[in-house]
């Protein structure tokens, strides 16, 4: 499995859309699929950006109001 940072992704969206706009009006399907996915990929990375972002900023509980259940 291979992993990409967010300015890969950024950078790789950017390509394919030159390629499409390259190739217009003949689009290959795998191109265009590998796009769509690639575009996933960056939402869905943005919104666990905002998800981890917004748990940072909830208040931690304190220690001793925690309790172990048993």
């Amino acid at each position: 499995m291979m992993e990409y940072t967010m300015a890969d992704l950024r950078s790789m969206l950017e390509y394919i859309d030159a390629e499409l706009k390259d190739q217009a009006p003949y689009f290959d399907a795998r191109l265009i699929s590998r796009r769509n996915n690639v575009a996933q990929a960056i939402a869905n990375l943005e919104r666990a950006e905002e998800t981890l972002a917004a748990i940072k900023k909830q208040p931690r509980p304190d220690a001793h109001n925690l309790t172990t259940v048993r």
